[in-house]
């Protein structure tokens, strides 16, 4: 990132911060998804494990009653006997063997023999199984070598319930023709074989097709809710999330005990799921919210430490530009480089106050002189005027037009400074009384009683005194010529608006009298006032110009 495009301190700070917290944040947020992939798979191989233990607990169990179904028909086999010891070894077997409901034995061609606990599976019950199971798929040797042909499974008699284990053995070189099965109570699983503990939140149990529940551990033999509505088959160690039955969704985990439909099934109720991802969670905004409030306190540092002296410095920047300056902030709790920043900026401005003032003296004393000395030049050319008025008096009729156009143009420059002056400091002469007290003082100068000069200004017009003082002479000059000419004309000086920023100058006599506008001091003092001819001479017009303000 590069810094420098944020044009603030502030901004290059918060970025360097930002540089900093995000491949922390990035380097947090990996580290805490692995650790909860690493525990839901630690979640998931416990749950595994947690399946084939039991499947091969029931295994091991299936195996062990295999080899009791085998030696008592090797003790059959050995005696060589009639079908009468073949009974009396199946009694005893019963008899003494807790759980075993039921056995039968065959070897070679000689008569079978089938005992039962109390006669509680008739012979043709028993012949039935053996039938039944002697078509079923031959049980996958789990271990060691094969001792017979074996099945497994759970037989429903009546209102009982069975496991069934059945062997067979054909006839070869060194062994005898032979078949067998077992019948033991499915009680006995849960009184004399353990399938474990289980942690709380776990079921366990062996089941035939997902749907008939054998044994369970966790839950009642006799609920099936817990079953899932969505089963799985297949030899493989499995697992699935499902809802059961009761519609709590819940994850499965199943194992082939035996062919086709024996399982070990499990069902864990998610709570090590919901904790690892609520520990996912913890070590995910733990750390996050660590650096989203150390950036909010950096960020709180930057304005209390850093920004809060520099706004405080350019306010007092700002504020020496306005009428009431005020210096920068100095406090103790200051970094040492901004203060001294602030002090010299102070001392800057207090030095600058004093400039200013001295400055502002010096000014004040100079206006007092100017307008003093326009004070002079005005009553001086009052002085002249009346020098020139009384020498125009003294004259004969010859000489005094001369004298009075020139006592005209000497009042133009008073009355132009005592317009400049009406407020105590030079200001922008107003056009309309301006030159409405030029065109009385010709009325009454060079024609008494006869209103033979007229001017036209609009209202809150000005110009400064350097370029009235041309225009009023121009008047003066344009009168002195038409007068001479032709004694009993008009003339009109005219000012009005015209384009933006601009006047118009018109000049009408009543006999066209352009030589009064053609004179070398008339054009010079058009040029004086930056006057362009906009329209040539036609009719009564002497004239009309432009004339920027």
């Amino acid at each position: 990132m590069n810094v420098t495009a944020f044009r603030t301190v502030r901004g290059r700070l918060l970025a360097l911060m930002v540089l900093v917290i995000v491949p922390i944040a990035v380097i947090t947020a990996v580290t805490a998804a692995a650790t909860y992939r690493s525990v839901l798979s630690s979640i998931e191989a416990s749950q595994l494990q947690t399946v084939g233990n039991f499947a091969v607990r029931t295994r091991v169990w299936y195996r062990e009653s295999l080899r009791v179904v085998l030696a008592a028909t090797a003790s059959v086999a050995a005696i060589e006997a009639s079908a009468d010891p073949c009974l009396a070894i199946a009694r005893r077997i019963v008899d003494d063997t807790i759980g075993v409901s039921a056995i039968a034995i065959r070897v070679g061609e000689r008569p079978g023999c089938s005992a039962s606990q109390g006669d509680l599976v008739s012979a043709e019950d028993i012949r039935g199984v053996i039938d039944a199971y002697r078509g079923r798929t031959r049980t996958t040797t789990w271990i060691g070598a094969e001792l017979a042909d074996a099945s497994y499974g759970v037989t429903q008699i009546g209102e009982r319930r069975f496991m069934v284990i059945y062997a067979r053995r054909t006839t070869g070189p060194q062994t005898q023709g032979m078949e067998s099965l077992l019948l033991v109570s499915a009680d006995i699983i849960d009184r004399a074989f353990d399938l474990g503990t289980v942690n709380p939140g776990v079921t366990v149990g062996i089941v035939r097709d997902s749907r008939d529940v054998v044994v369970a551990r966790g839950v009642d033999e006799n609920d099936t809710n817990w079953l899932p509505l969505d089963g799985r088959s297949g030899p493989q160690l499995q697992r699935w999330v499902s809802a059961s039955r009761s519609g709590v969704t819940a994850t499965y985990g199943s194992q082939l005990v035996a062919e086709p439909d024996l399982f070990v099934l499990a069902r864990f109720d998610q709570q090590a799921e919901r904790a690892a991802f609520l520990q996912f969670i913890a070590l995910l905004l733990t750390p996050l919210v660590t650096l989203m409030v150390l950036f909010a306190v950096y960020s709180l540092a930057i304005d209390s430490n850093i920004v809060r002296w520099i706004r405080g410095i350019e306010a007092a920047a700002v504020a020496r530009a306005s009428q009431q300056p005020r210096l920068a902030p100095v406090e103790p709790t200051m970094p040492d480089d901004m203060r001294r920043v602030s002090e010299a900026f102070n001392a800057l401005v207090t030095d600058q106050a004093e400039r200013v003032e001295k400055l502002n003296l010096t000014i004040g004393a100079n206006r007092h002189l100017v307008r003093e000395l326009h004070h002079r030049v005005k009553n001086s050319l009052q002085v002249v005027q009346s020098y020139i008025s009384l020498a125009r008096r003294q004259q004969d009729a010859a000489h005094r037009p001369v004298l009075a156009s020139i006592e005209a143009k000497v009042q133009v420059l008073s009355s132009a400074y005592r317009h400049a002056l009406a407020l105590g400091e030079m200001r922008p002469v107003e056009l309309k009384p301006f030159l409405d007290e030029v065109s009385a003082m010709l009325n009454g100068l060079m024609q008494a009683g006869k209103p033979w000069i007229s001017t036209v200004a609009p209202e809150d017009v000005a110009l400064v005194v350097d370029r009235a003082i041309p225009l009023g002479l121009l008047v003066v000059e344009i009168a002195s010529h038409a007068i001479h000419d032709g004694p009993d004309d008009h003339v009109a000086v005219q000012i009005s608006r015209g384009r933006e920023g601009h006047l118009t100058l018109s000049v009408v006599t009543d006999d066209r009298r352009i030589g009064a506008v053609e004179t070398k001091i008339a054009l010079g003092l058009l040029r004086q006032i930056g006057a362009t001819r906009t329209e040539a001479t036609d009719g009564t017009s002497a004239g009309r110009w432009d004339l920027p303000v």
